[in-house]
């Protein structure tokens, strides 16, 4: 098996033998995109906003200098100064930086790699800040705002951030497979903490506590349901779903008759 290094952890020959938080997530959305994704049919494009976000993680694990060399899109056409967005995202370290519980928050190691077998299949995650010793793992997340609900058709109610891009089912994930990879009893998990920045001007932060070991259970049950189907598609013996909805799905979709108004 290969063996992961945060060089080759985002590779495609990695993401073709580990699941991963991501990779699951994206699977629930549409299987034809990330089967495609796989199979090295589709590439997606980095967005301005994932850039900043990769930013600003770049800087919490020490590597923000070279990573300023690595991408310089990042900067005007005369090469020196930054753009807005990067800008903020200097705001938004500086917001971290004056936090004394946000800096707290984020001691301990770095970039984290685990592995463990889970519901059939590898699993990978990559720990932000790993603290051990204060049994806890904490992640960082950039968002547009912290505060803001945002409607979610699945619950049919506004929701917040962390149930929008379901930071809850991460943290039941990242938990279970440092338990796993550290050999640890069922039920002894580490406490889920994320720290929020938001790319506001002045940028928001709060530190927000995921503890919640009823919902895990909820969410690994649920992995466990779907790991079958999901295992079946990303080795080709099942054919992949359609979502009909994102960019993969609209540049490959083909017509095969009309459709009534009221069905849009």
């Amino acid at each position: 098996m290969i063996q992961l290094t945060r060089q080759n952890y985002h590779s495609l020959e990695a993401n073709r033998v580990f699941m991963s938080n991501s990779q699951y997530k994206a699977f629930l959305e549409c299987e034809a995109k990330q089967k495609a994704i796989l199979d090295g049919l589709h590439i997606e494009e980095t967005s301005e906003a994932f850039l900043v976000g990769s930013y600003v993680h770049a800087w919490a694990e020490g590597s923000k200098d070279q990573f300023m060399v690595e991408h310089p899109e990042m900067f005007l056409k005369n090469g020196k100064d930054l753009k807005k967005e990067f800008k903020t995202a200097d705001e938004m370290i500086y917001t971290l930086q004056t936090d004394k519980l946000c800096m707290y928050m984020l001691e301990g190691q770095k970039e984290v790699i685990l592995t463990a077998e889970f519901a059939g299949t590898p699993w990978k995650i990559m720990i932000d800040a790993y603290q051990p010793e204060r049994r806890r793992i904490v992640d960082l997340k950039t968002t547009r705002n912290i505060r803001e609900k945002v409607w979610d058709n699945e619950v049919r109610e506004k929701v917040s951030f962390i149930e929008q891009y379901k930071y809850i089912q991460q943290a039941a994930i990242y938990t279970e497979v440092e338990r796993l990879a550290s050999e640890r009893p069922e039920g002894d998990i580490f406490d889920f903490y994320i720290v929020a920045v938001s790319k506001q001007e002045p940028p928001d932060k709060e530190v927000i506590d995921l503890r919640d070991a009823e919902r895990y259970y909820y969410e690994l049950e649920k992995v466990k349901e779907n790991m079958p189907r999901m295992l079946a598609v990303k080795s080709g013996q099942e054919v992949p779903v359609r979502c009909e909805r994102c960019d993969f799905c609209r540049k490959t979709r083909k017509l095969t008759g009309a459709i009534h108004y009221t069905e849009l």
